[in-house]
């Protein structure tokens, strides 16, 4: 289904609707009057276009006012307060929604009306509001780079930050999920990257932002001295709270010759950075994958390291683009992408074989690098929206076995684009010495973790939820401190759209937020609640940011879903 699109006439438009076209576009699209007026406001042209739709399909409501301090639309939070604008709008049943134009001298009233032909039900959802489980931990959903990386990323110095890395992270935080608890991998022997100009970059996000880091040191060149020696930088670097643990080495699986060899490694290691560092303990063991034969090892690794250990980490991805290898375009619509990766904690009868260590000995378990395709992603797939939809799905699913927290892996080297970063810069070095940053990508995959920061914010446990449906559709709820439920719907079959009944009873007025793009394999196009990061240079969100409103019938909301695409639905008691 195309997404509609008033700057599109579609065949078969009204001879008024396309008159009311010609005013839209023809309009002055300045900002809202700033001063009284003599006379009331006057809505010049206000439409829904397309007027008739099916269940699960879209209309926009577009006008042009006149003399306008304000605008509200009905069922509707918010309305962009310009002459000229536009709401785009998914009720599951015919609904008539109200203009509302104001000024000190009076106001002016419109209306227009989608009428929504019934479709088939394509899912029905129960939420069990009583039966709280896991709790989300606030720092649960951050980022990653290399130490590299963060000169192209995070900045220079702390007094040469890149503002728009902050405020991407800004986002992510605005809801109480923080502190953000960000990884920052070893680079080998590259000991300039933990210099104190460097890391005082990092130790100024933690200040303006209070983020946290777990910071990597070298592993790999078998030489405890080097090890060390980085520990005491980065000790020296980010003090207080801001280094909650030191990472040993990347993936050290992939070059120690067996287990037996990493251990001997680990047990020289580990009890001379500890003490380098002052007693902060370490990251660990940060293989490349949880089906890695050194896994078979966790439990004891777990249960005999415990006292050096402050985060048990290990990585995943759902594909691979190595060696030439590709994945089907829509690879991360399906199950395989996300199951795949929980089903080694969750074990094959339900029986979780990785995790049990880690929550005796009080050791947070997280998945420290995650993203959706190894060796860079996949361009197409990757930076697509079905990465969006991923993202939110692999999260709610690691924290519903007991992940503590999953770090998207975000590498910004400017010279080696990746696919699947959520975003990354163009840093340019000034004649002064000063680094300036400009946004090179806001991919889909940002939208999507920015959506599940919504959905688990204000300290949010898990509810049990009962989906009853044949498409390729997930549902994921939580409750939050003010029994607010969020219930996040996920479509992402390429064909079904329509109504998805939710049962929950006692319950009021919900609002929907909707995250949609022109397909799932759009790059760009995508809008949250109203509002894109396509042509932000800030790290911004452009628009406002609305959702529509809904109202229970006998404990039952409808909510109308078009296919691939996301909706919040959040509920007050």
């Amino acid at each position: 289904m195309s997404r509609v699109n008033l700057f599109h006439v579609r065949a078969g438009l009204s001879a008024a609707a396309l008159l009311f076209l010609a005013i839209f576009l023809a309009g002055c699209g300045g900002g809202a009057a700033s001063q009284q007026t003599s006379s009331a406001p006057v809505i010049t042209a206000f439409a829904a276009s397309p007027a008739e739709i099916t269940s699960g399909q879209i209309s926009t409501l577009a006008w042009q006012v006149t003399g306008a301090m304000s605008v509200q639309l009905s069922n509707v939070t918010a309305a962009p307060a310009t002459s000229s604008a536009s709401v785009v709008v998914t009720p599951a049943a015919t609904t008539t929604y109200t203009l509302t134009a104001t000024n000190a001298s009076g106001s002016a009233q419109q209306s227009a009306t989608v009428t929504v032909t019934p479709a088939s039900q394509i899912a029905g959802v129960q939420v069990d509001a009583m039966s709280a489980t896991e709790p989300i931990p606030a720092n649960f959903l951050s980022i990653g780079q290399t130490m590299g990386d963060t000169l192209a990323m995070v900045g220079t110095s702390s007094t040469n930050v890149n503002p728009i890395y902050e405020q991407l992270l800004r986002n992510l935080a605005q809801y109480g999920n923080a502190p953000l608890l960000i990884r920052e991998l070893a680079d080998g022997g590259n000991s300039d990257v933990y210099s104190a100009g460097n890391l005082s970059a990092l130790s100024q996000v933690s200040r303006d932002l209070g983020a946290q880091f777990f910071a990597g040191v070298d592993f790999v060149d078998d030489d405890v001295a080097t090890a060390t020696g980085e520990a005491e930088q980065l000790v020296a670097g980010l003090p207080g709270n801001q280094l909650q643990a030191i990472e040993l080495g990347n993936e050290p699986d992939l070059y120690e010759a067996d287990y037996s060899d990493y251990l001997a490694q680990y047990q020289e290691f580990a009890p001379a950075l500890v003490s380098a560092s002052g007693g902060i303990k370490l990251s660990a063991p940060v293989w490349a994958g949880l089906s890695s034969a050194f896994m078979n090892n966790l439990d004891s690794f777990i249960s005999t390291q415990a006292s050096t250990i402050a985060i048990v980490t290990v990585h995943h991805y759902s594909g691979t683009a190595c060696n030439g290898s590709t994945e089907p375009g829509d690879y991360l619509l399906t199950e395989p992408a996300v199951d795949g990766d929980t089903q080694p904690l969750t074990g094959p009868v339900g029986i979780p074989p990785y995790l049990p260590a880690a929550k005796q000995a009080g050791i947070p378990f997280r998945i420290g690098e995650l993203n959706s395709i190894n060796c860079g992603g996949q361009v197409g797939v990757s930076n697509s929206f079905s990465s969006a939809l991923w993202a939110m799905d692999i999260s709610f699913s690691y924290a519903n076995v007991g992940v503590s927290g999953v770090n998207f892996f975000a590498p910004g080297d400017p010279n080696t684009p990746n696919a699947y970063t959520p975003f990354d810069f163009t840093p340019t070095v000034g004649g002064n010495g000063v680094t300036t940053y400009a946004v090179r990508n806001i991919n889909p995959l940002y939208y999507g973790l920015l959506l599940f920061a919504q959905s688990v914010q204000n300290n949010a446990q898990l509810l049990p939820v009962t989906l009853t449906t044949q498409a390729n559709i997930k549902a994921w709820a939580t409750i939050d401190a003010n029994q607010t439920i969020r219930l996040l719907l996920l479509n992402k079959d390429q064909s079904a759209s329509g109504p998805v009944s939710v049962a929950l009873s006692g319950y009021q007025q919900a609002t929907v937020t909707r995250l949609t793009a022109p397909s799932y394999s759009s790059t760009t196009g995508v809008t949250l609640g109203g509002q894109t990061f396509d042509g932000s240079v800030d790290g911004t969100a452009q628009g406002t940011a609305y959702a529509e409103i809904t109202q229970p019938a006998g404990g039952v909301y409808t909510i109308a879903l078009p296919s691939v695409s996301a909706a919040l639905v959040t509920i007050q008691p």
